[in-house]
């Protein structure tokens, strides 16, 4: 079984790069092939991981192969990186490394090609990866597995220690966080359920659960009966820090899977009224049916382009979250295929969210509060954004705030805008900041 394991491993990574899958929400159709847990865990493995690893990868292969990596055909290149992850992150023995990933070569023809740069390493295995001192930027690209231009944003914005930091955490396996939805079950009630999975509370959101090891979420019990969502802890901070009181007026402009609008509705205790839009028509089933699942029925999911607000919303939403879509460095940990992207892939996503955020603050009422956050770690599409916004909307203050871990951690903002490191919080990288509407609109 483990050979059609790696042969499904090979095919699924080779079509998501080709058809620029996002591999979290595709890799259900691969796991589908399978029906013993220890193969859907090896091939998650071997896709997360070669994924993730794909620089570092392409790096090893490079100093045995005698075709330059970025010539080699899809095919082939992809039954090398599954060869070399084996080997080198696995610690799978060499001889059967070897044989198996030469096996998925007779494919292609290529049996003879991948067997020589195997047996190549295998002979001299000591391969030493680039040096600080011969260059930062290469020796972080090759050592971490991210592509140089993420590395020099990083560098640039955060500084190279903090960068390198901030590049190591990301290159972690992210534990499970579970929101509680506190509709029906309080968190150390559900804490009491999962105690056998040695759960833990959240350092800083106030409603979320921590499970460490490999767990399937669904698997959980309880799961079915809507008492939890999966929501990583940044994301619940930043639906938290909109702070939405019941009886009010809220709206999620770009809502889709849906998470944070829930756990608005939540907070709201399921009373008033929540708007949750998204572009894609497609998207609408996932808020749909996670509110049902979690029994909110406040929430009123719709087809809306944020750049477009409703007219008829103008000036009636008490409580704003703009998160808007952006380049997702912040969640590397758990979409590995983040990496995958390229500098010219993600030059207009600042200007996009200043639009987004532009166009969405007519819905506000005066003393409603905005909340803005993102995905990712680039100032360009946070700071950067929140400045230039703040500079034309002189009727919009910022909020500051803090959060308090149980150990009496406290992370803050300034100016009202506050980044989450995941190598300081432990949780995916984020970006929020809040606002008031002191005034009219100018």
């Amino acid at each position: 079984m483990k050979d059609k394991v790696r042969d499904t491993a090979l095919r699924f990574l080779c079509d998501a790069e080709r058809d620029k899958k996002f591999i979290n929400l595709a890799i259900a159709s691969g796991l589908a092939q399978f029906e013993d847990r220890r193969d859907k865990a090896l091939f998650t493995l071997l896709v997360y991981g070669v994924t993730e690893r794909s620089i570092t990868l392409d790096y090893y292969i490079s100093k045995f192969s005698s075709r330059p990596v970025e010539e080699l055909e899809r095919f082939t290149k992809y039954i090398l990186r599954l060869g070399f992850y084996q080997l080198i992150y696995m610690q799978t023995p060499g001889h059967a490394a070897v044989n198996e990933t030469v096996a998925l070569a007779r494919q292609k023809g290529e049996r003879g090609f991948v067997n020589a740069v195997l047996r190549s390493y295998l002979r001299a295995p000591e391969v030493e990866l680039p040096k600080k001192e011969d260059g930062l930027i290469p020796y972080l690209s090759v050592n971490y597995s991210f592509p140089e231009w993420i590395c020099q944003s990083f560098v640039r914005d955060y500084g190279e220690e903090e960068a390198e930091k901030i590049l190591e955490a990301l290159c972690r396996k992210a534990p499970l966080a579970l929101r509680v939805n506190t509709l029906r079950i309080t968190r150390d009630e559900l804490l009491s359920e999962l105690k056998e999975y040695d759960a833990r509370p959240t350092p800083f959101a106030a409603n979320g659960i921590i499970i460490e090891g490999d767990v399937v979420p669904t698997t959980l019990p309880r799961f079915d009966d809507g008492l939890y969502m999966i929501q990583d802890e940044a994301s619940q901070l930043a639906a938290q820090l909109l702070g939405a009181a019941p009886d009010s007026t809220a709206c999620d402009v770009c809502a889709a899977p849906g998470s944070k609008s829930f756990a608005i509705a939540m907070d709201m205790e399921n009373k008033g009224k929540l708007y949750s839009f998204d572009i894609h028509r497609s998207k609408l089933p996932l808020i749909e049916d996670g509110a049902r699942r979690l029994g909110i029925s406040i929430l009123e999911a719709g087809i809306q382009n944020a750049k477009e607000p409703r007219a008829k919303l103008k000036r009636k939403i008490d409580y704003l979250l703009c998160d808007v879509p952006c380049s997702g460095l912040g969640v590397a940990a758990k979409k590995p295929d983040v990496r995958r992207k390229t500098e010219d892939e993600v030059e207009g996503l600042s200007d996009s969210a200043y639009t987004i955020l532009n166009a969405s603050v007519s819905y506000l009422r005066e003393g409603g509060r905005l909340v803005y956050s993102t995905c990712t770690l680039r100032r360009a599409e946070n700071e950067e954004v929140v400045t230039k916004f703040l500079c034309e909307h002189p009727e919009f203050e910022p909020e500051d705030f803090s959060f308090t871990s149980a150990d009496g951690k406290v992370i803050s903002s300034q100016n009202g805008m506050l980044t989450l490191l995941p190598n300081v919080t432990g949780s995916d990288g984020f970006f929020i900041s809040r606002f008031r509407k002191t005034g009219g609109a100018k």
